[in-house]
């Protein structure tokens, strides 16, 4: 059979969508690079948000509508499991399969003909011990090290759906380190709901920090180790050590914060102590002076009142964070945010997404401007040509996590997968450009 895997959502869903990749390709099914030319298209769906799901209905939709005879359409992934009933509804979809179930993706693009003789299916646990053989093309690899959440924040719907965290064991995610590298990856960003709680269910005493240990030491020197995902009070002293004195670890940690106002936070059901925030990124800055700092925050959360979200602009000003997303709030049926009340206003909500944003913007250009005249090293990923024909390379460094950040663009060719030292010459707002040193 033919396939065409679409991927829609966070890393976490291009873990498992290279998984099904794996599988798929291990039964001797192919590969093709356009659901035209797919037997069987495959999507990875996401429920995040509202906006997220309307994204996924309308590829559905989309593919349905457009299905040749005999192609057949998989919905898998996260709302395949929270909204079934929808997804299952909409025309053209054959089948669904949930996060618990991705895993059994082979007998659903090909059912065996004999399943009595065969062992039974793993189940979505197994997930944590299997080796399942990854299948990618670029030099940067996502690896989940846990899935679900044990916080119940008041905005999300992850737990309900995906339940408490379960951290995949030290030597599978080892294995997977090895196999990684053996493919030639040059940077494993490790993701998760919430990083910093991993191991917590394998009565690990400050799991991360021992899980980077024990990867670093199999990993080699010159392949990067990325974190995202890591929740401030899950960050300790012996993780921010771990972090300084490990070479492979990049100098960047993303930690979703949400908000800074204590009261905003006790009402998103998040430990609400800024001060402690503020004490861990001088503790990180202390340890790893050019650390590249990301937050995500929440705008208009219900009852988020103009000095609650003034305090939230003076916390940026004051950390003066390198890279910062900023989502709108969205009432998501069945949280405890959405029966709240004093719903803030989307004419509210809109203005102040681009009022934070418009701070951050300088923020993120002086961050920036800091790296003139210095030399930073450059992750390879692609080419292209000036306007006047100049040949340039693009790459991210260790202050850009891939998707979500900027680029490096580097005057001359260097091959796709090299590492490479670059003078910057110039800086934007989120992107570097410059010279091979």
């Amino acid at each position: 059979m033919k396939y065409h895997i679409v991927t829609l959502g966070c890393p976490k869903n291009a873990v498992d969508s290279e998984g099904m990749d794996g599988i798929l390709a291990d039964a001797g099914h192919t590969r093709v690079a356009s659901t035209i030319d797919a037997d069987v298209i495959i999507v990875n769906t996401c429920s995040f948000i509202a906006a997220a799901r309307d994204e996924t209905v309308d590829v559905l939709c989309d593919l349905g509508a457009g299905k040749r005879d005999g192609q057949r359409l998989i919905a898998a992934g996260c709302m395949a499991q929270s909204h079934a009933d929808l997804v299952s509804s909409v025309a053209g979809v054959d089948e669904i399969l949930s996060t618990q179930q991705w895993m059994r993706i082979g007998d659903v693009v090909a059912p065996p003909l004999q399943p009595s003789t065969l062992s039974p299916q793993p189940s979505y646990a197994d997930w944590r011990t299997a080796q399942i053989r990854r299948i990618h093309s670029t030099p940067s690899a996502y690896l989940k090290i846990s899935d679900g959440c044990n916080l119940r924040c008041a905005f999300c719907t992850i737990p309900r759906f995906k339940g408490d965290m379960g951290s995949k064991s030290v030597g599978a995610i080892l294995a997977e380190v090895q196999e990684l590298v053996s493919q030639g990856v040059r940077e494993i960003v490790l993701v998760a709901q919430h990083l910093t709680d991993y191991g917590r269910d394998l009565n690990l005493t400050d799991g991360l920090a021992t899980l980077l240990d024990e990867i670093c030491q199999v990993l080699p020197a010159n392949v990067w180790l990325r974190l995202m995902y890591a929740y401030p009070h899950g960050i300790s002293e012996r993780l921010i050590e771990v972090m300084a004195t490990r070479p492979q670890i990049v100098k960047y940690l993303d930690m979703p914060l949400q908000h800074a106002h204590p009261d905003t936070l006790r009402r998103m059901h998040r430990p609400p102590d800024t001060d402690h925030t503020r004490g861990v990124i001088r503790d990180l800055r202390a340890a790893m002076p050019d650390i590249a700092l990301r937050s995500t925050f929440i705008v208009g959360f219900p009852g988020e009142t103009s000095a609650e979200f003034k305090e939230l602009l003076a916390f940026l000003d004051e950390m003066r964070l390198d890279r910062v997303g900023a989502f709108r709030y969205s009432q998501e049926s069945g949280t405890h945010a959405a029966t709240l009340p004093e719903q803030v206003r989307p004419q509210v909500i809109e203005k102040r997404w681009h009022e934070l944003m418009q701070l951050q913007q300088g923020i993120s250009r002086e961050r920036s401007h800091r790296w003139l005249g210095r030399s930073i090293d450059v992750l390879i990923e692609g080419h292209g040509s000036a306007d006047d024909g100049r040949p340039m390379a693009v790459g991210r460094s260790f202050r850009d996590a891939p998707e979500v950040d900027g680029q490096v663009f580097v005057w001359g060719k260097s091959p796709v997968g090299d590492i490479v030292t670059v003078r910057v010459t110039q800086a934007t707002h989120y992107d570097l450009w410059g010279e091979t040193v």
